[in-house]
């Protein structure tokens, strides 16, 4: 019963976040409340959300970035980044950003080096044609594929987690250090393609920086700081860096670190604890700790497990290698665009590893198939955290998206079928 009650939710969710009457953040923590309510979730769980480590972080970031964003550092950058604006084409400013966005997927976690993307893209002026909301929103389905993709950095042991939904299988089948990224490689050229070259099909929309806080862009300061506040917070800043940069190596300071770098700023008198209020208060906050605690109820429930196993029976079996990893491919989109990445991923691998073996066929690029378009997390905010941080900050629609969106999932969608095919 609980099942069901979950996804009644989520589709009440999609349905609020359609309508678009109420702020993100409203609607998720009203789902929320409904959960409770409703003994899905207890008291605890209905607010776990909170305690989330990304929503730790980011809360902690956007205090920092704020503190940032009130530095001539911040109008130095908007200065050089409207030179650029002006003195480049639209797809060459896109492709910059594309190419920033791909290597430091590798190194940081994608809400961390999302919130980075944005406070330099709302830099940008809205009169050109790559304006912030342009840049922002197809920065969501770029991170989410390529975070981890390369195996250095954070990716590193992708291909361990792999193995280990095969292990009890025996050592006959083994992903390679490389195979995931060879797997992602085609869908990933292809959308970072896509991007540059499509943009337009985004409606050129301003930014209202006065709202969505978020990432940092609560505007710069017009009271200058001193020379002795600006260099504290550069190297406080720098420290936040890394952190994320050095997560292999910093452990739960990841998430912690932004957090501590932000009350040092208030013990140094660079802030106030009104600034801290202002920036873990913002609407993207509560909007991220509802849809985390949401996909987990997802996942605890068995809501995610049932959606998978419908389509499945649905849309029937698979008898050849190339049917198997289209048949998946697509379950795994579907249901990644209502849970997160990971919670797609674990749910329909160990059934694709199960029907693959039945069907006398290798498990391996069906469960590559599936990794990728895990990824593939951009039709809606619930989709993934990234692609709650892209909603809301670009501040688009759901309406405004669709023709950016549905080919872009289509366009991963055959570009995982053919580089999964063509090299496994």
């Amino acid at each position: 019963m609980d099942a069901y009650i979950v996804i009644g939710v989520m589709i009440l969710m999609i349905v609020a976040f359609v309508m678009n009457k109420w702020p993100f953040g409203l609607i998720t923590m009203s789902c929320c409340i409904i959960l409770g309510v409703t003994g899905v979730l207890d008291a605890s769980g209905t607010f776990a959300g909170f305690c989330n480590p990304f929503v730790v972080m980011l809360a902690g970031s956007f205090v920092v970035t704020n503190a940032l964003a009130k530095t001539s550092f911040i109008s130095n950058v908007q200065k050089r980044i409207i030179q650029l604006q002006n003195g480049k084409s639209g797809f060459r400013l896109m492709a910059i950003f594309v190419i920033a966005i791909i290597v430091l997927s590798t190194f940081m976690p994608g809400p961390a080096m999302l919130a980075i993307i944005i406070v330099m893209a709302r830099n940008l002026s809205d009169a050109g044609e790559v304006n912030a909301a342009r840049i922002i929103f197809p920065a969501a389905a770029l991170t989410t594929l390529w975070n981890g993709r390369i195996p250095f950095g954070i990716g590193a042991g992708n291909f361990a987690i792999l193995n280990g939904f095969l292990e009890p299988y025996g050592d006959q089948y083994v992903v390679e250090m490389f195979d995931p990224m060879k797997a992602g490689l085609i869908p990933g050229i292809l959308l970072a393609l896509y991007t540059i070259f499509c943009y337009k099909l985004l409606p050129h929309k301003s930014v209202d920086r006065s709202v969505e806080n978020e990432a940092a862009a609560a505007g710069t300061a017009e009271v200058k700081m001193s020379k002795r506040d600006e260099i504290i917070t550069y190297i406080t800043f720098c420290v936040m860096l890394a952190f994320m940069v050095l997560n292999q190596f910093t452990g739960d300071l990841l998430y912690i670190g932004p957090a501590l770098c932000a009350v040092f700023l208030v013990f140094m008198k660079i802030i106030t604890v009104e600034d801290v209020k202002q920036g873990i208060t913002v609407d993207l906050i509560f909007m991220l700790a509802g849809i985390f605690t949401l996909t987990t109820a997802l996942s605890e429930t068995g809501a995610g497990q049932l959606i998978g196993k419908s389509i499945l029976s649905l849309f029937g079996g698979a008898s050849t290698q190339f049917g198997l990893i289209a048949l998946f491919g697509g379950i795994t989109i579907v249901i990644t665009n209502f849970m997160s990445n990971n919670a797609s991923m674990y749910s329909v691998i160990p059934v694709a590893i199960t029907t693959a073996l039945a069907a006398g066929l290798n498990p391996i690029p069906v469960i590559l198939t599936v990794d990728v378009t895990a990824k593939c997390a951009c039709l809606l905010p619930c989709s993934s955290g990234e692609a709650a941080m892209c909603h809301g900050a670009s501040g688009y629609t759901l309406k405004e998206t669709w023709k950016f969106t549905l080919p872009a999932c289509a366009i991963f969608y055959v570009g995982t079928l053919v580089g999964t095919y063509l090299f496994f």
